[in-house]
């Protein structure tokens, strides 16, 4: 589809508030688009990915630091809608109007007066968009989780290098939430508990639901194009059944938008959810997300699937969420310290946070709260912060989760534009973090014990298990990235 297609349909089937917005915005030519007046400048921003995340952190987060030039969706509603939220914020720092919106990133890529991407796509979308990104010179702030598969990570990391661009990964728990995994990490370096026996996880129940009807996908999303490298299906939507609290509060389950992530096809469910937060900061907790980390024994004690899965793991349907929605996996590494990895803990008292146990004792942490006697000690036995630059660098400005729209996260991205260094929440650690999420994910699939090597990134000589590592993508929508 040529880029005049793309916006003849896009301007055909957007909403008329959608398309009114577009329209509007869309009326200064490309020449006249936002430029960087000198060096010192606030780096210019293009947004693709218009969803909830943008409208609940990313957008203002990044609007604070910098002007945005253009916003790229593959549904003109939501595009619509992010280009009223761009002029909005530029009308308050009075800077200018000219935002443009595409359907195709790619246009968006193009644009030489763009210095940084923010992407908030679906999970499937990720690793190609940022790694097209980093070759357009562009520096990146992706969602987490970053990547699908261990493979794209690996080839993200490839094209990284050589672009030598700046990488900051959505896992903000390194630096805001007024830096109480911070202190949970420093405190387990600094060994307040002992020798650690065990870390325990919870990252929440996932999401079930009926059978969800095939009807035709709404005019304003190109559905082909949103299932990108993915198999394509038939779109689902089921009117009568939503939520009326949470994330997807007010939408239709469906397979797009909020609910994708229930979908293996597009997501890895809670593993990829919320493990790509907890499990990161145990792991980080415990220094083992280098090449040292050594094997992972895996085994899955309890695993539930909404749908029946075969053999070789994948669902046997495709009408309803298929991502294991209770779950339970034991890892245990080398050196005989064990990682629980859980729907919910409440028989240790929580559903949601990690809990680090000792010789020593133990303690909890949250997004809102770090106790424990150990965490009570710190009052007369404090922190030596300068131990653990690594970890107190991945925050200057330790503040409450949307108190307002300068946070920590994004802050820290944008001083990385300005030094080239390289940001808290990186691609290497994080790609290390992923893995052992997605490989938690296989021994849930398969539902046997499997064996994960940190170093080697794969499964041994285990075939079936080693399959996941990629998987086939459709054409037109390949990574084009040999590793």
């Amino acid at each position: 589809m040529t880029f005049n297609q793309n916006r003849r349909r896009f301007l055909q089937t957007s909403s008329a508030a959608a398309a009114g917005t577009y329209m509007f915005a869309h009326t200064s030519s490309t020449a006249a688009a936002t430029k960087r007046q000198d060096k010192n400048d606030q780096p210019v921003v293009g947004f693709i990915g218009t969803g909830i995340r943008y409208h609940t952190y990313l957008g203002k987060a990044a609007m604070h630091h910098g002007p945005c030039a253009a916003v790229s969706d593959v549904d003109s509603m939501q595009a619509g809608r992010a280009l009223q939220v761009v002029m909005d914020e530029h009308r308050k720092k009075d800077r200018p109007l000219n935002v443009q919106a595409y359907e195709d990133y790619r246009h968006l890529l193009d644009r030489k007066d763009i210095d940084c991407v923010v992407i908030a796509t679906v999970d499937h979308w990720h690793s190609k968009i940022a790694i097209d990104a980093m070759r357009a010179g562009k520096d990146v702030y992706c969602e987490k989780p970053l990547t699908l598969t261990i493979r794209e990570g690996q080839q993200i990391l490839k094209v990284l290098e050589e672009t030598g661009r700046v990488f900051q990964v959505g896992t903000q728990q390194r630096s805001e939430f007024g830096h109480l995994f911070v202190k949970a990490a420093a405190m387990m370096r600094e060994g307040r508990i002992g020798k650690v026996n065990q870390i325990t996880t919870a990252l929440g129940v996932a999401r079930n639901t009926d059978p969800l009807p095939a009807v035709a996908p709404p005019k304003h999303l190109n559905w082909e194009r949103w299932q990108g490298q993915c198999e394509l299906k038939q779109y689902r939507e089921a009117p009568t059944m939503t939520d009326v609290t949470g994330w997807g509060a007010g939408h239709n389950f469906s397979r797009a938008h909020r609910y994708y992530r229930w979908f293996y096809e597009y997501s890895g469910g809670r593993l990829t959810d919320w493990g790509a937060h907890h499990v990161d900061v145990a792991l980080w907790a415990m220094n083992k997300l280098g090449a040292d980390a050594g094997k992972i024994r895996m085994n899955p004690i309890s695993a539930n699937h909404p749908v029946p899965l075969d053999a070789k793991g994948m669902p046997t349907r495709d009408d309803q969420f298929n991502t294991a929605v209770n779950f339970h996996v034991e890892c245990t590494f080398d050196d005989g310290m064990k990682m629980q990895v859980r729907d919910t803990a409440e028989d240790k008292g929580f559903v949601n946070g990690i809990m680090f146990e000792g010789e020593k004792g133990r303690y909890f942490v949250n997004r809102g709260k770090l106790n424990g006697k150990p965490v009570e000690e710190l009052k007369s036995n404090p922190l030596d912060e300068s131990k653990f630059a690594d970890l107190y660098a991945s925050g200057e400005v330790p503040m409450g989760h949307n108190k307002d729209f300068h946070l920590a996260n994004m802050k820290c991205f944008y001083d990385c534009i300005k030094s080239r260094k390289t940001p808290s929440s990186d691609v290497k650690s994080h790609h290390k973090a992923m893995n052992v999420c997605h490989a938690v994910n296989v021994a849930l699939r398969l539902n046997r014990e499997i064996v994960y090597d940190t170093a080697a990134e794969n499964f041994g000589d285990d075939k079936v298990a080693n399959s996941f590592i990629e998987r086939q993508q459709r054409k037109g929508y390949e990574i084009d990235v040999k590793v």
